[in-house]
């Protein structure tokens, strides 16, 4: 079966330019630590002055979230995220 995670946040359009090289150490700081890469996505539009960012990683292990969790607390980024990351996890239909 295969785990995908999805991670999705608001970032203020006025900071977004400053925060997009932060979330590239941070998906290069995920990387390293677990082996698995990610892709950092946005929505097209903005909404009432902020973006939606997604990080998606696909082919997790069960403790991915545990892990990326661990590290979030750990990595000094919240000051960029408008309310709270969501994260969800979706498995493929294909494979089941």
């Amino acid at each position: 079966m295969s785990d995908h995670l999805y991670v999705y946040f608001r970032v203020d359009d006025v900071q977004a330019a400053a925060a997009l090289p932060q979330w590239h150490r941070w998906m290069e700081t995920v990387a390293e630590a677990t082996g698995i890469g990610g892709t950092l996505m946005r929505r097209p539009e903005t909404r009432a002055g902020l973006q939606t960012w997604m990080e998606c990683y696909a082919d997790v292990p069960p403790a991915f979230a545990d892990t990326l969790a661990g590290l979030w607390l750990q990595s000094g980024l919240q000051q960029w995220v408008s309310g709270e990351r969501q994260v969800e996890h979706f498995i493929d239909l294909d494979r089941l």
